[in-house]
């Protein structure tokens, strides 16, 4: 069955807040894959063009000229498998689910739970891509089969996907500032705000906290003020904020999310 042009996946965390993720389609994901492939090709060039120097260099030194062919093209063959195997778990895990292109794209790897993923999964999901790049186009991978399996499932996931547990999403390119009228009006009140460890965040804190506070005024009050008492016990424990520091909640989260907000420009 062919997935509609926007999927979703909807995830309930123990907060009762509801995560919206929406799924990378087959195109986004397309161009994603054409940059790394480029980026790709030139970490090979410069990988061959440094190792051609250094083989010339030993060759010389130890007279085995006849030899330095040979171990080229054997440094060549590595060179591509170690780039091709290595290259999206390095930068999944150095940009937290991201490759190069998945960056420039918006598209993150997440858990199917919108979790982070951990260097397993990033290392099972693209160990399975040599299988999902067949068949070969004339010594090139095709990636016929991912994209015939992308299409026919609603979540886009391909075989690497479904074996890891992960999905791709396209993060929302909203930034939140058209509601923080505080970054420009009253910049006093950022500079006074005194919460650290904001490193201990995590992917799936922020995504909560950003559905919260996108989303709190569609709450009943009741509902609202439960919902934020349970995010803030959360974020007090993991930034260690003093439980007098903060007597209501949902400033707490608003300006928790301030300052968040303020480190992405």
């Amino acid at each position: 069955m062919m997935p509609a042009l926007t999927e979703t996946l909807v995830v309930e965390t123990p907060e009762n807040i509801s995560l919206e993720f929406e799924v990378a389609g087959l195109g986004s994901r397309f161009l994603a894959f054409l940059v790394d492939t480029v980026m790709q090709a030139l970490i090979l060039l410069m990988a061959f063009y440094v190792g051609s120097l250094v083989l010339a260099a030993v060759a010389g030194v130890f007279r085995i000229n006849g030899m330095a062919g040979s171990l080229q093209t054997t440094l060549m063959i590595l060179s591509a498998f170690v780039v091709y195997e290595c290259y999206f778990v390095y930068f999944e895990m150095r940009l937290h689910g991201q490759s190069i292109g998945k960056k420039l794209l918006n598209l993150r790897v997440v858990k199917d739970g919108g979790h982070p993923i951990v260097f397993m999964d990033s290392a099972i999901r693209n160990i399975l891509r040599v299988i999902d790049a067949l068949p070969p186009l004339f010594f090139f991978p095709s990636y016929g089969l991912g994209s015939a399996v992308i299409m026919c499932n609603r979540q886009s996931k391909r075989l690497g996907d479904f074996v890891a547990g992960t999905i791709v999403i396209k993060e929302r390119s909203m930034t939140g500032f058209e509601h923080f009228a505080a970054i420009r009006t009253n910049p006093e009140h950022l500079r006074r705000l005194r919460l650290t460890h904001l490193q201990r965040m995590q992917d799936t804190d922020k995504y909560i906290l950003r559905e919260f506070f996108f989303r709190k005024n569609t709450f009943p009050p009741p509902v609202r003020d439960t919902i934020a008492s349970k995010l803030a016990a959360r974020f007090r424990k993991r930034l260690e904020i003093p439980a007098d520091l903060y007597n209501n909640n949902v400033r707490l989260l608003d300006d928790l999310m301030l300052l968040l907000e303020s480190r992405r420009s």
